[in-house]
């Protein structure tokens, strides 16, 4: 019986590993495809909000967010 058991619980955790793998993958792949849909202004923007330091809006939206 116990040698089913461990069987039964071997082959359960190949499947969730088999599972999370595949959800990384799509997790990974949706990012790509997200970042292929930013375009060169909007980066651009976002680094020079970024570079001005605390007045900036971004570093606003951040601390309003961690507060």
């Amino acid at each position: 019986m116990a040698r089913e058991q461990l069987i039964n619980f071997l082959e359960a955790t190949v499947v969730f590993l088999l599972l999370t793998n595949a959800l990384s993958i799509l997790a990974a792949a949706w990012a790509i495809w997200l970042a292929g849909r930013v375009d060169d202004r909007k980066l651009k923007r976002l680094f020079a909000a970024w570079s001005k330091g605390r007045d900036s809006s971004l570093s606003t939206a951040l601390r309003a967010r961690s507060s």
